[in-house]
């Protein structure tokens, strides 16, 4: 697929594409804005292979896609994350094992929760008041083996459901929480990290329709907790099942990253992980923005 100015190759069944034509080293003209936003619309996940860019220059595209988040907000964790990092700007966060100085992070430390939580099907900021609209990664260090980020397409994965299940979660809320993929980690444990936050759930709906596109999607982050107005087990068991249909391999795509590979993706339409990797022997750092939703 081609527009006015981009070439656009799919790269998975049902969604996420490589994009070239972009030139990333300035700020982008509003007719490739327009296409960049109309290709995530489309596709969920946009990769702009080997384009290097400074974390400078992915702040500049990220903006204008929107306003950032801070990544220090919420809690003391959130901010600890960028404690010895490379990168100051908040307006930056880093998906690293690696301290300043090139060193791996210590067994103790509190950031290496993020690494294990973010192995859980996902969508950025769920939890907070603002929910992530997008979000960037550039590649900046890779390790020898492993440290993929794997995509999952909820609308085609909504679209798949039976009119039984369509019918049986129609109207229904999640309540989004931001600590619950931290209890689920062990991290609320004094013995596990201890971590905490600022901000309270969020109730947001099972069953949303995406702005740019129209079409509905499932929202079943792993931070949606319960199901408003469900017994616990029962709404859990039902959040469960919809995450595996969510998942299926059919709506799946699995970026194998290259150094300066640059990808987007709309946090309303798919969910994302990291894939496991050796992060007590390897080092893996990746710069991350994030976009908020309207």
């Amino acid at each position: 697929m081609e527009t006015e100015t981009l070439e656009i190759r799919q790269v998975a069944p049902t969604f996420a594409a490589e994009v070239h034509g972009l030139d990333t080293s300035r700020a982008l003209p509003p007719r490739d804005v327009e296409a960049l936003v109309g290709a995530l619309d489309r596709y969920g996940v946009v990769i702009l292979p080997k384009v290097f860019l400074t974390p400078e220059q992915q702040i500049a595209i990220s903006e204008q896609l929107g306003e950032l988040e801070n990544s220090d907000e919420g809690s003391p964790s959130f901010k600890k994350l960028r404690e010895n990092m490379k990168y100051v700007d908040s307006r930056v966060s880093e998906i690293s094992n690696i301290a300043q100085g090139d060193t791996l992070l210590e067994e103790t430390d509190i950031r290496r929760l993020f690494t294990f939580a973010n192995q859980l099907w996902h969508s950025d900021s769920t939890f907070r008041p603002i929910r992530a609209r997008y979000t960037t990664l550039s590649a900046v260090r890779l390790p020898g083996q492993g440290g993929d980020t794997e995509f999952a397409d909820v609308a085609s994965a909504y679209e798949a459901l039976s009119d039984e299940d369509k019918t049986e979660i129609d109207g229904l809320l999640g309540v989004h929480s931001p600590t619950v993929v931290m209890e689920f980690m062990g991290a609320t444990r004094p013995d596990g990290g201890g971590f905490v936050s600022e901000y309270g759930t969020q109730l947001r709906p099972i069953v949303d329709v995406h702005p740019g596109s129209g079409r509905k999607f499932l929202s079943v982050a792993s931070h949606c907790s319960h199901i408003d107005g469900l017994p616990l087990p029962e709404g859990r068991s039902l959040l469960t099942y919809l995450r595996e249909q969510a998942t299926l391999p059919q709506f799946r795509y699995r970026h194998r990253w290259s150094l300066g590979d640059f990808v987007i993706w709309d946090n309303r339409s798919t969910l994302h992980r990291a894939c496991r990797f050796k992060e007590r022997t390897q080092g893996r750092q990746l710069v991350r923005t994030c976009i908020k939703d309207l």
